[in-house]
């Protein structure tokens, strides 16, 4: 009828799509061709950079183009070694576009952090601004924290500065798990135990446990600041977290991460997260003497958790070697 718009059928829609990857696919080859052609003359310049570049732009993950890319920058910089920031200019604009089309292209960010190596005025600034938005659209981009790691290296910027970052990341959401294991990373440099008895000095441990407290107050159930206490209190052997114990100091930090669990316990008495970590804390600060609330703990877990019942009978059973091992005379 008159003044209405054609509602295309299923298979109109199919043919004109065929067509249309017809028409890009036939692009493609000649676009690939060319380069190949090039590259077997050693014609490696400003035209094979602008080829690959326009099928990267389409198609982010094509490591040979990369490679041919690595082996023209190259080039230059030892051919014309004045122009060679201009083409590292060029190089990030191109992998931000195509960090656009796929935020987690390996071959991209890697490119990008092999130029970085080859410029001579890099704007560390840009490159920050750059990871600050692609995890304001992801917080678990690894390639993103990755390529932050490699920028911090690059550029000298204060730890401090990172451990700032990371706690900003956190408030912000207590359930970004990479900005906890970033923070991980950061702060045993920064803040390294003096005495040895824990992976901190006593007032950041006292801090991250504050902190600690709060996401999990704020949400029981998420379990990023669970592994991040977890990590904080009991990342050493065995044998060293049992030394730790005697540390008065160490002791009272555990005593009190457990009040306060004990706390959220009564707030949540079947959430699986705060059980286990009661569990964990009563057997690192006195597991003979506190068997008997260990293993009602346990046998309370495998109820609210079935599926990890082995997982618990696991721990139950540790609970029973350590008896033993104490009660055998030496």
């Amino acid at each position: 009828m008159h003044g209405r718009l054609k509602v295309r059928t299923t298979a109109e829609q199919q043919e004109i799509k065929a067509k249309e990857r017809a028409k890009k696919l036939a692009v493609y080859k000649v676009a690939m061709d060319r380069i190949f052609s090039k590259r077997k003359s050693g014609e490696l310049d400003d035209e094979i950079l602008k080829i690959t570049g326009q099928v990267l732009t389409e198609n982010p993950d094509i490591s040979t183009l990369w490679n041919i890319r690595k082996e023209t920058i190259v080039k230059i910089k030892n051919t014309f070694p004045d122009l060679v920031d201009n083409y590292v200019s060029k190089e990030l604009t191109l992998t931000e576009q195509c960090i656009r089309v796929n935020p987690k292209s390996y071959n991209s960010w890697f490119h990008r952090s092999w130029v970085l190596d080859k410029g001579s005025n890099i704007d560390f600034q840009a490159e920050f601004l750059l990871c600050d938005k692609c995890l304001e659209l992801d917080e678990r981009n690894f390639h993103c924290w990755d390529y932050r790691r490699i920028i911090v290296q690059m550029s000298k910027t204060p730890l401090e500065n990172e451990l700032q970052f990371s706690t900003n990341k956190i408030t912000k959401n207590f359930s970004n798990y990479s900005s906890w294991h970033y923070r991980s990373e950061l702060l045993p440099r920064i803040y390294p135990s003096s005495s040895g008895d824990t992976l901190l000095d006593d007032q950041k441990l006292a801090e991250e446990c504050n902190l600690i407290q709060n996401a999990i107050f704020t949400d029981p159930n998420d379990q990023s600041a669970w592994f991040y206490q977890r990590w904080l209190l009991f990342t050493k052997k065995e044998s060293d977290s049992k030394e730790n114990s005697k540390n008065s100091g160490f002791l009272s930090v555990l005593n009190d991460e457990l009040e306060s669990c004990q706390q959220l316990r009564d707030l949540e008495p079947n959430n699986k997260w705060v059980i286990l970590q009661v569990c964990e804390l009563l057997r690192r600060i006195d597991s003979l003497g506190n068997k008997k609330e260990i293993l009602q703990l346990v046998s309370q877990l495998t109820k609210v958790d079935p599926l990890r019942r082995g997982y618990y009978a696991y721990l139950g059973s540790k609970i029973e070697e350590e008896k033993q091992k104490k009660t055998i005379p030496e």
